[in-house]
């Protein structure tokens, strides 16, 4: 068996009971192909890069899993037959990468809700702090250059 991660994008609008039955189905079919869940974890509702079916957010869930081959394209065709779900993609980890079992997300599905700070994402303004300030002696124009510029920008002497 390998290590896998599911990182799954469900339809914001779905009830958190909807969600809960698309998570126990990926459960299901994990656990029949002779599979181990390692961790849950839910990122909770995220705006996303573009938009996709015309949805701007979509409600973010990452799963660990340890799976034969064979069971992946099982895993992937049922993922994309889903209406609930908007994206998925299933990556395979190498070994060393592969998390410790997380007995307490996998009894939970990574908790009920997702963490109330990740509801929308605001953008922070930039500001940009400049350290340095430059005299005259620190800006050096060669006269090749200088000749290139208008008298209207010419520094006054």
């Amino acid at each position: 068996m390998r290590t896998y991660e599911l990182v799954s994008i469900f339809d914001p609008a779905l009830e958190t009971e909807a969600i809960e039955l698309n998570l126990v189905k990926v459960q299901d079919l994990i656990i029949a192909g002779g599979g181990i869940i390692r961790k849950w974890e839910r990122w909770g509702k995220r705006r996303l890069m573009y938009e996709i079916r015309t949805k701007q957010y979509g409600y973010y869930v990452l799963v660990v899993f340890d799976a034969p081959p064979s069971q992946i394209a099982e895993i992937d065709r049922s993922m994309r037959i889903n209406p609930s779900v908007v994206r998925h993609l299933v990556t395979a980890l190498e070994s060393k990468h592969a998390p410790e079992i997380d007995i307490e997300s996998v009894k939970t599905m990574g908790a009920i809700e997702a963490p109330p700070e990740t509801l929308e994402v605001k953008p922070e303004p930039i500001v940009e702090e400049f350290d340095v300030i430059l005299t005259e002696e620190d800006v050096v124009i060669d006269e090749a250059s200088a000749s290139n510029v208008s008298e209207e920008l010419r520094p006054i002497p």
